[in-house]
Order: C-alpha cells, then sequence, then structure tokens
C-alpha cells in the first residue's frame, strides 16, 4: 500500500522542521524504534530508508493512552532543499519515504528559472496566444517587450475563426517563426500537449456575457427578468475553465489577460484568481483607459497580470506608464470624406429611436461626435450594424447626415498600427469585426515595455546573485 501525504515544512528552534507521525508509518514498516538513514544525494527529494543500525530511530509519540510513530526531522541543513513553509509531496512505501517539494512549487521554480535565464541569454520567449483574433493584442505584447529588449515569437495561437487567423498571419508575419504552430479550432476541441511549455501566455478570453449588453441580450433570450450570469452563455460562458487548463498544462512564467471591466466582479474571474494563485502566480489587476495611453477611444478594458512568484518585485502594474501622446483632437485622425459622399446618411431609424427611449425616459441617446473632441465613445465588434449606441459623425453642415467610421479611421482612434489593415480580400464588415473586439493598442504596449523592463531587471538581478553569493 502507498500513503501520500501533503504537508508543509515548519520551524522549530529557528531551524526547518519536517514532522510524519501516524499508523500509516507503521503500515510501511517505520515503526517506534526502527532505524533508517537519510539519502540526500538528489537535488530534488529527500529519500528515508528503514535500514538495520540506521542513525536515526523512529520517534513515540502518545496519544490517548496509545503510541503512534513519529519521524522529526529538524536540522538547518533542511533549508538546502527547501524554504520555509513550503508545501510538500511525502510518499511512504515499503520501507521507503521519498519526500519532494509539491509539483506546483516545482512548476513555478522551473518556469521562474527558465524566463530568467531566456531572458538573460537573450533568447525569444515563446508565447501562446488563446483566442488569438487577429493578433492586435500579441502585436502590441510583442511591440512593448521588443522596446524593453525582450524578444518573444508567437509558438502556438488558437483561434476559431479562419479569417482572423489568416489576416493576422498576412499582416503581423514578424509574430511567426518556422516552429510556430497555428491552430484553428474552438480551444475546448483541442487536446493539449503537456510537452509544450510556454513562456507566456496571452488571452483575449471572449466578454460576449460579460459585457453589460451581453447580459442584456441573455435576458432578453430566455424572455425573462432575471439577472442572468456570464458563465450561463452558450459560447463564451466556459472558456474561462479552458483558458486556466492551458495554464495548468503549458505553465508559463507570465499570464496576460484582458477583458471588459465588467469581468472583472464575475464569478469567472474570482475562480481567475484563486486558481492562479493556487499555482504559485501573483496576481495583479488594473482598469486602464485608451485616452490615458495616447488613443482617442475612450475605452476602460481590465488588465490582468499574473506573474510567477518571484517576479513580482521586478513587474508591477503601477508601473506601467504611456508610451505615446494623444492626438490633440478627433479631427486629427478623420480622413477628408467629402460632403456629397454616400457614406453621409440620414439613419432615420436611429433618430426615431432616440425620441421613443426620450418619451420613455430611457437614458440612450445618439452618440455624435464633430471632430473637435479629443475622445471618441468605444468603437465595438457589431460597428458596421450601425446601431444607436454606436459613434457616428456629424456631417459638417447637415444636421440630419451622420456616418460610420471608416476602418482606417477605426484603426487609428485605437491607436492600431495601419498596416494591419492593408488588405484586399477581407471585407468591411469583417475588418471592423477584428478591429472592434481588439484591444487600445497603446494600453497593452506600454503594458508589455512594463514587463520587458522587469524581466531584464529580474534576470539581471539573478546574474549577480549568481556571481556574488551569500556567505553561508
Amino acid at each position: 500500500m502507498t500513503a501520500v501525504i501533503i504537508t508543509k515544512v515548519g520551524t522549530n528552534k529557528n531551524a526547518p522542521r519536517i514532522w510524519l507521525e501516524g499508523r500509516k508509518l507503521e503500515r510501511e514498516g517505520f515503526r517506534v524504534g526502527e532505524t533508517y538513514s537519510v539519502d540526500a544525494s538528489n537535488s530534488d527529494r529527500l529519500t528515508l530508508i528503514k535500514v538495520t543500525g540506521g542513525k536515526r530511530s523512529v520517534s513515540m509519540k502518545k496519544r490517548n493512552g496509545g503510541s503512534l510513530p513519529l519521524i522529526d526531522l529538524n536540522a538547518q541543513k533542511l533549508a538546502k532543499w527547501f524554504d520555509e513553509d513550503e508545501k510538500l509531496r511525502v510518499t511512504i512505501r515499503k520501507g521507503r519515504i521519498v519526500i519532494r517539494k509539491h509539483y506546483l512549487k516545482a512548476a513555478a521554480q522551473e518556469r521562474l528559472e527558465r524566463i530568467r535565464k531566456k531572458v538573460a541569454e537573450k533568447r525569444k520567449l515563446a508565447v501562446h496566444s488563446i483566442f488569438h483574433g487577429g493578433g492586435v493584442l500579441d502585436r502590441a505584447i510583442h511591440s512593448g517587450l521588443a522596446r524593453a529588449g525582450v524578444g518573444t515569437f508567437v509558438q502556438v495561437a488558437v483561434e476559431k475563426e479562419r479569417k482572423y487567423l489568416d489576416l493576422s498571419l498576412e499582416r503581423n508575419s514578424h509574430l511567426f517563426e518556422e516552429e510556430s504552430v497555428l491552430i484553428e479550432a474552438p480551444v475546448q476541441d483541442i487536446c493539449l500537449d503537456r510537452a509544450i511549455e510556454a513562456d507566456i501566455c496571452v488571452m483575449g478570453i471572449p466578454c460576449t456575457g460579460a459585457s453589460t449588453a451581453g447580459r442584456a441580450k441573455m435576458r432578453d433570450t430566455k424572455g425573462e427578468k432575471r439577472t442572468y450570469l456570464p458563465e450561463e452563455h452558450d459560447s463564451a460562458g466556459a472558456l474561462f475553465f479552458q483558458s486556466l487548463r492551458w495554464i495548468e498544462q503549458t505553465n508559463p512564467a507570465l499570464v496576460i489577460l484582458e477583458n471588459v471591466k465588467p469581468y472583472q466582479s464575475t464569478a469567472s474571474m474570482a475562480v481567475i484568481r484563486s486558481v492562479l494563485t493556487s499555482l504559485g502566480y501573483v496576481v495583479q489587476e488594473k482598469i486602464m483607459n485608451g485616452c490615458t495611453f495616447g488613443a482617442l477611444e475612450n475605452r476602460d478594458r481590465l488588465c490582468v497580470v499574473a506573474v510567477t512568484e518571484g517576479l513580482e518585485d521586478f513587474i508591477d502594474l503601477d508601473n506601467v506608464v504611456p508610451l505615446r501622446t494623444k492626438p490633440a483632437k478627433l479631427s486629427d485622425v478623420l480622413e477628408d470624406i467629402p460632403l456629397d459622399d454616400e457614406r453621409w446618411k440620414p439613419y432615420d431609424y436611429l433618430r426615431e429611436k432616440e425620441k421613443r427611449d426620450i418619451k420613455a425616459g430611457k437614458g440612450f441617446r445618439r452618440q455624435l461626435f464633430t471632430g473637435e473632441e479629443g475622445h471618441i465613445a468605444t468603437v465595438t465588434r457589431e460597428y458596421n450594424k450601425a446601431r444607436s449606441t454606436d459613434p457616428f459623425i456629424q456631417h459638417p453642415t447637415d444636421p440630419l447626415l451622420s456616418r460610420l467610421l471608416t476602418v482606417q479611421e477605426h484603426l487609428r482612434v485605437k491607436g492600431i498600427p495601419e498596416d494591419l489593415v492593408e488588405v484586399e480580400w477581407m471585407a468591411t464588415t469583417t475588418l471592423h469585426e477584428v478591429l472592434g473586439q481588439s484591444v487600445v493598442f497603446p494600453v497593452f504596449e506600454a503594458t508589455g515595455f512594463a514587463i520587458g523592463e522587469g524581466l531584464q531587471k529580474a534576470a539581471m538581478a539573478e546574474q549577480e546573485t549568481a556571481a556574488f553569493p551569500k556567505a553561508a
């Protein structure tokens, strides 16, 4: 029979202590008075072997009138293998006790050492991009890291929409290498190979069920008034689970997540925090606004950065600062559209809806911009549908006419590199989809830069420690 114990390293008289007791010891041969030796020849474990004439003996603990076998390892040299309060996995079987670091601690230590070594050696970090879309988030993170002197490449990209993946492959070719793996499939349909490790996982988890509009649609579809949970959304509700599964299996040193602001208060995010913490990450969250970071789109976005324990002193979201200066006016990025162009439309149905909303006491109003403003409202995935909540450009001379942003203008207000949409084979509707569900580029470029600077400092600190180790 085998007994497995998950325990922790304690302390006694300022020295590390490992304490084992109970019938499970007796059952596997470690009876009171039996002797054993300690094999410390392996760097990742201690092995206790029951032998006649061993240097140590099994002690006794009295409890409720009876006695139990007890093994008490208490010595300063234990610190060579284990840290104070560190979680351990103890296996007892047939006269042998093997004490190792808990697999989560070992995994965290491995990924920390791996990323520090790669950064110090100036090797490119392997990025796994889940819900890749058109690659805007990845390009922003890659750009920021590159500005800090840290190279990256997309090792794995997962995206279920072929047209989005094709666009990214064509316009973001510098993100990919020969060994890159492109997976055109829903993430829940993928059987992941544990051998494929990531250095960074980048995930823009679909927000369909978490956004205010998404929740309202779910309620309308069900035909009831109760508030539905984002997790109940048919296609996007459980994707946080698949995201966590990917993280656990690929063991990245860093995880970068982005989502809508309301996602911060969902059950999904609560689970993400809890699981990432249990896996040995320090989770940081911050709501970031596009205008603050040099874009014209007044869009709040939740940015989550989970760093492996040991990197939290070097990577801090509070250190993310803008890298760009925002254009003074919206007109600075607008195209010169002739006043008689067919894109100027009356949108009578929107004006009528606004009148009905006002009469009904609703707060919905059309969002009309002249170009003199220093911002624009959020431009979403379904922008091409021309809905009442979408931002429009007001005609300069005819108050009854307005128009949608062009694709190029949409791209500019988000601060996205203009070459991304230099394609002829993709429809305008699809390009608006790609841009509308992407991120405000300068926000995540700045985040990537701060992360890159932190990684450089962490690698340098590790090199200095190796060169000048502390005195024993």
